[in-house]
């Protein structure tokens, strides 16, 4: 079972693509450990909390829909260096303005304002990565491809919590972003050592016309497919929940669970810990399971996920806590590994980047909703209620899937 989750690494292309991500996702989170701690030891605020998070997701809702014609254009492998390029610039600009003197809400300002730029940048290079994926490795080991692709971020954010955790506690955010823009560095030379080259393609010279023709295509074809439109539909549901996960779980290590003699720094860490590790044993165990079945995979852990949530209900402390978390991490993986396989085995190789980049602007417009709107909730009716909520919604979304035939089937 192992050597069938490992086998698509013996393909130099996605061996480099692998070193990439691994690398650039460690300072991501190191980034993301850096920029939470800074804005909340500056506003001490939820709502402001929830802002930071909906900012960095913010540009796939304004401009997702346009980087897919692009991204369909342009040759991935180039786009992929050049957006690595640029946000270890942007990184870079964050790292100088964290040290300047400056008034805390205009360095919170100017830190938004980069978080932004930085985020638009980013939405050429996943769509690119996840488009050229099928090209290196067989269909057959696209399931495998996915699991390690998602153990390479629970590896390299388990990774990154830790040190960034720590870095920031015993040194401060500005050491946190100034690794970030390194990491982004190095990332661009791996991919730079993919030699798969793809044949250039004929298209219409890039017009809003033609943008507007290629939406309304990438559009239709999700429309026209029981499987994709079922998987667009649940999943931008999902992401709306996860979005608010993501500010919640935080409010919980910094609000909630804070009777455990532990810095806002290292309770963050614990619950970002929990949840990395049980990423990283979902994605190893759904890549050595059974290539069949992925749409009830899918929907399992849709439904796993949120009875997970509402456990919360009975969680009193943060250690407790830390254990159900790790289990849902490991439910977050049968929802977003089997995802993208549907994703990329039910579309044309020419398609691709369209259809993830409308899957991605659904599901990031759904998730900036509920970043931003999680932490008002939090504020007016509690932590521990909204999370508890939002499991009876995951549960009831995962039932609704199972309701719809060519989904459940897939």
């Amino acid at each position: 079972m192992a050597r069938s989750v490992l086998a698509p690494l013996r393909r130099a292309d996605f061996r480099s693509l692998w070193i990439a991500q691994t690398i650039s996702i460690v300072g991501d989170k190191i980034n993301q450990v850096g920029l939470s701690i800074m804005v909340f030891q500056l506003t001490r605020s939820f709502v402001q909390m929830g802002i930071v998070f909906a900012i960095t997701i913010l540009p796939a809702a304004l401009f997702g829909l346009i980087a897919g014609p692009l991204v369909d254009r342009w040759d991935r492998r180039r786009t992929m260096i050049a957006a690595d390029l640029l946000r270890a610039a942007l990184v870079a600009c964050m790292a100088i303005v964290a040290g300047f003197g400056i008034a805390p809400d205009s360095k919170v300002a100017f830190i938004y304002v980069l978080a932004f730029v930085s985020s638009t940048v980013a939405l050429f290079f996943e769509p690119s990565r996840m488009a050229l994926v099928p090209h290196i490795v067989n269909e057959d080991q696209l399931m495998a491809a996915n699991a390690l692709d998602m153990t390479t971020s629970s590896i390299s954010e388990l990774l990154g919590i830790g040190f960034g955790g720590a870095l920031v506690a015993l040194i401060g955010y500005q050491s946190a972003f100034w690794f970030d823009g390194i990491t982004f560095l190095v990332s661009a030379a791996f991919v730079l050592g993919v030699r798969y080259r793809a044949t250039p393609r004929v298209l219409p010279s890039l017009r809003l016309a033609v943008i507007a023709t290629d939406l309304r295509f990438g559009l239709e074809r999700i429309r026209g497919d029981g499987v994709l439109r079922g998987v667009v539909f649940t999943y931008a549901a999902a992401a709306l929940g996860g979005g608010a996960a993501i500010t919640l779980s935080i409010l919980l290590a910094l609000n909630v669970y804070t009777g455990n003699g532990l810095p806002d720094a290292l309770r963050l860490t614990v619950v970002d810990l929990a949840t990395t590790v049980g990423l990283l044993v979902g994605s190893l165990w759904i890549g050595m399971g059974s290539s069949t079945g992925v749409g009830r995979k899918y929907l399992n852990g849709i439904i796993a996920f949120g009875a997970l949530l509402v456990l919360f209900l009975f969680v009193g402390n943060l250690w407790v806590a830390a254990v159900v978390l790790f289990a849902a991490g490991v439910a977050n993986q049968y929802l977003g590994i089997p995802m993208v396989t549907l994703l990329q085995t039910y579309t044309e190789a020419e398609t691709r980047g369209r259809v993830f980049a409308v899957r991605s602007t659904i599901a990031r417009i759904a998730t900036v909703i509920g970043l931003a709107g999680s932490g008002v909730a939090a504020q007016m009716y509690g932590v521990v209620p909204m999370i508890v909520a939002l499991g009876v919604f995951f549960i009831l979304l995962g039932m609704l899937g199972y309701s719809m035939p060519r989904l459940r089937q897939a």
